[in-house]
């Protein structure tokens, strides 16, 4: 059974998690309840011969939870009696609340927590002095701690200070510098940095051109706050301890958004919670700071709850919602694009063009600009797509847009350009076969710059969607599937073992482009997908495992968590994991990589002592440590 909580021959188990106990249990339940009036419970009891449906106090609200109400039946009459415990002063009270509820119940983390706090204290050494409140109370206050609600806390820890959590940067934050890579963020577009802490990212982009503003609550109140273009919640709900105020700054946060807006947070995977103690959903600090860890799926669930859009993944940890949908598209058209987003106007390729001989000189950093632009849209780029900052240089220069490409089109790599077209093509044809699945984005017109790409590559609208239809189709012949793994093994993007393609999400651009239909399908059925460290495609057509890992840099990593999607059933599911190690990182490195080989090595000396079989399977890190420090293993 996947959850529950044993004492002695019963089994305690949540009203959320009930659906996991067999058929016969749950008629007594439904029974029981249709038998008498109406009782509120939140927690079962089941016993041989007896049933009890139990009301404590909410689980959510509290840290241990105090029994406020019994009903226990007599099977199979059904005949019961009432117990109150709401009046007493001293009643049980309920410990190890995780036990009680499903695996993949949200709440497990910040439980799990608590009990572990708990137990690093000895406070469940003796089960006989634990069960009542003021007992258990007692044991907390001895061992310097206390119970504030849902958290079990250092007594010393007063209050949080947020404000500590601020730190100064020299270059920008993640969340800005990967705006600035998928082209989210542009230069003629204002940006609020609501929460800058000490303002470096503000600084960094005022000087280098930007309209940028910012306001934090501790270190500048007095900051600026008005709509922008974009709007940076970097880092801040994650340091907010109360979930009201963390949902209500984000929707503060989203009302001065213009176009687009982007939430950054720390995730479960980069936490380091040693030292830190359980506060609510999250962890105090040893400086008193809090910290909530979100996964991947989790931060999309949140903000698109909270905001009324769907959120967009930008990267780890960070995720956008847009006002501005044609903003929206480019930026999903960028995600598994192949090509840089410099038509966007988000990066430049630190690469000069000589223009050709004409009339008119072209400056060297007008040419440059314009293949850049070029590169990116896979052909030569029309007047109305040359970008503000472009469009300037190339005005000083008493030029025209139109004037200008003209005069540099003759100094392009045409083999560069075509090399760029091809990727164009496909990316379209990824996208475009993308929206024709459920759940997917549906808008009513294409951005200027798409509708431009696909007509010169396509013609038309319909005749990309039909080859859009053709490559799906494609996929679905094992011929084609084979030719597929073969391909992206070729170039060294993957690797291939007992029907099973294995891969860094680092390699996705080099993919074909079945490879990323089936990626981008995934992303769709389990929002999040697209942030997995490594990937499994097969041995079954259509399956995907995308696995989150934590120091992928070591030799043997630890796996967070693991994503299982059926493309044929449309329908995913997600798994945790405490302590379990990747044997086989050498699938999913690159055969360029120089540590390739002593990975290699290390694998392979734990299959000939016998610790891992041949498939990567393998014992617990716990357990390896112990094995290896055996002498017998040596």
């Amino acid at each position: 059974m996947a959850a529950g909580k044993k004492v002695g021959r019963s089994l305690y188990l949540h009203r959320d998690a009930i659906d996991i106990l067999p058929d016969d249990t749950l008629r007594n339940i439904a029974s029981a309840m249709s038998s008498c009036p109406a009782f509120e419970w939140n927690v079962v009891k089941v016993e041989k011969n007896k049933l009890s449906l139990l009301h404590y106090q909410d689980f959510d609200d509290h840290a241990f939870p105090a029994l406020l109400r019994a009903r226990t039946f007599k099977l199979p009459e059904f005949a019961f009696s009432d117990t109150n415990y709401s009046g007493r002063e001293n009643p049980p009270i309920l410990h190890r609340k995780e036990l009680l509820l499903a695996q993949c119940d949200s709440r497990q983390p910040a439980f799990s927590s608590i009990t572990s706090l708990a137990e690093r204290y000895g406070l469940f050494a003796d089960p006989k002095r634990i069960g009542t409140r003021k007992a258990w109370i007692k044991l907390v206050s001895d061992a310097g701690l206390i119970i504030d609600g849902p958290r079990l806390r250092h007594a010393s820890f007063a209050a949080v200070e947020r404000h500590k959590t601020a730190i100064t940067r020299y270059d920008l934050s993640a969340p800005v510098a990967l705006m600035l890579k998928q082209g989210m963020l542009r230069p003629y577009y204002s940006i609020f940095d609501y929460g800058c802490g000490l303002g470096s990212d503000v600084a960094i982009l005022t000087k280098s051109g930007y309209k940028a503003f910012g306001w934090d609550p501790a270190h500048k109140p007095d900051g600026m706050r008005k709509e922008a273009d974009i709007v940076n919640l970097g880092f801040v709900v994650n340091v907010i301890e109360d979930p009201r105020e963390r949902a209500d700054t984000l929707r503060a946060a989203w009302s001065y958004c213009k176009r687009g807006l982007c939430v950054s947070t720390m995730l479960t995977n980069q936490a380091n919670a040693a030292g830190h103690t359980t506060h609510g959903d999250g962890y105090l600090t040893s400086i008193a700071t809090f910290q909530k860890y979100f996964t991947q799926a989790d931060l999309i669930a949140w903000v698109s709850e909270i905001v009324g859009e769907q959120a967009v993944t930008l990267g780890n940890g960070s995720v956008a919602c847009f006002r501005d949908k044609e903003l929206e598209q480019e930026i999903r058209f960028s995600r598994y694009s192949r090509i840089s987003a410099a038509s966007m106007g988000s990066m430049r390729l630190a690469r000069a063009v000589r223009p050709s001989k004409a009339a008119r000189e072209v400056p060297l950093a007008v040419a440059s600009a314009l293949w850049d632009l070029a590169l990116s849209l896979g052909r030569v780029p029309t007047p109305l797509e040359v970008d503000a900052e472009t469009g300037s240089l190339i005005a000083l220069a008493s030029l025209s847009p139109a004037v200008a490409i003209r005069s540099c089109v003759a100094g392009f790599d045409s083999e560069e350009l075509e090399e760029a077209a091809m990727k164009r093509r496909e990316d379209l044809v990824v996208m475009a076969a993308l929206s024709l699945f459920p759940g997917s984005p549906k808008y009513s017109t294409l951005p200027p710059s798409i509708r431009r790409s696909v007509r010169y590559f396509f013609g038309s609208h319909e005749h990309l969607l039909n080859e859009a239809r053709e490559q799906l189709k494609a996929l679905q012949a094992a011929d084609v599937f084979e030719k597929t793994f073969c391909s992206a093994v070729s170039t060294g993007a993957a690797s291939a073992y007992e029907a099973t393609l294995s891969f860094s999400m680092d390699s996705e651009h080099r993919l074909p482009i079945g490879i990323r239909l089936m990626l981008g399908c995934a992303e769709l059925v389990s929002p999040g997908f697209s942030t997995c460290d490594i990937v499994d495609v097969g041995p079954a057509r259509g399956r995907l495992k995308g696995y989150v890992c934590s120091n992928l840099d070591s030799a043997l990593p630890k796996i967070v968590s693991r994503t299982v999607v059926d493309l044929a059933r449309f329908s995913g599911h997600k798994k945790d994991f405490a302590d379990r190690v990747l044997y086989t990182k050498s699938r999913y490195m690159d055969p360029e990589n120089p540590k390739l080989a002593r990975q290699r090595t290390i694998e392979a000396s734990l299959v000939a002592k016998g610790i891992v079989d041949h498939s990567g399977n393998g014992p617990e890190g716990r357990l390896l440590s112990a094995m290896l420090n055996s002498p017998s293993k040596r």
